[in-house]
């Protein structure tokens, strides 16, 4: 990744604007590298450069995280007020009514609003494309010993065989993710480690979302390779070799 992002045409659409005056909005204030080497930011560096380029739509947490730099003010943050959002948590400590706040939800609006139309551009062309026929795998090991680690989780609250009263509406959902049909993402991972937070007193939240969140990608990178594995040893590729 370049040292810097290349400078994008806001004349050439909606999302090279974006990145263009998300640019604008940081001139002059922290630099990109220092924002990457605070202890709280998860988003990486050529992330968050890339995020400046325009020639692809970022994630929702590498946008937050430079607009919480240059929108926001972390230093009138209060650390006491808590939210289940992970992503855009952090607007909702800021003073309420306070210009950074309102700033900041302007762009949480603007960024959610690209999100949307990019999301429909990219299922219209979709739509015109011929998907690989889907192939049929087993549940990984890596799946299986993350489902395993969920399960301890649930466990340690006392409330198992009552799921209903941890989870309430949410529980389908969690269901879904320990019958290994689904892995759950960063998002569901936290609100998964949240609700049990309150029946487990020694929980360490940031540590246990984290040790989770890094069985999942182990679990989804598993996934990915016992695809490709199927895939390549389908009859209609052999036909073609």
């Amino acid at each position: 990744m370049p040292a810097r992002p290349r400078i994008p045409d806001p004349r050439k659409g909606a999302l090279e604007k974006f990145a263009f005056d998300l640019r604008q909005l940081g001139a002059g204030k922290v630099g990109v590298s220092w924002i990457a080497a605070q202890e709280d930011t998860e988003a990486s560096r050529p992330a968050l450069y890339a995020a400046l380029s325009g020639t692809r739509l970022p994630n929702g947490m590498t946008v937050s995280t430079l607009l919480r730099w240059w929108a926001g003010n972390p230093d009138e943050e209060d650390p006491d007020a808590r939210s289940r959002d992970p992503i855009w948590g952090w607007i909702q400590r800021l003073p309420a009514g306070c210009d950074a706040q309102a700033q900041a939800n302007d762009w949480k609006q603007r960024y959610l609003r690209l999100s949307r139309a990019e999301s429909k551009r990219r299922s219209a062309r979709d739509r015109s494309w011929k998907p690989t026929p889907p192939v049929q795998i087993d549940t990984p090991r890596e799946q299986h010993l993350l489902i395993e680690e969920i399960k301890g989780l649930i466990e340690r609250t006392g409330l198992s065989q009552d799921m209903w009263l941890l989870f309430g509406p949410e529980t389908l959902r969690i269901e879904r993710y320990l019958s290994g049909r689904v892995i759950p993402n960063y998002y569901w991972i936290y609100q998964i480690v949240l609700y049990c937070e309150e029946f487990i007193p020694d929980l360490h939240r940031d540590d246990e979302t984290d040790r989770l969140y890094a069985a999942a990608e182990i679990a989804r990178r598993a996934r990915v390779r016992e695809r490709r594995i199927a895939r390549n040893a389908s009859p209609a590729r052999r036909g073609r070799g």
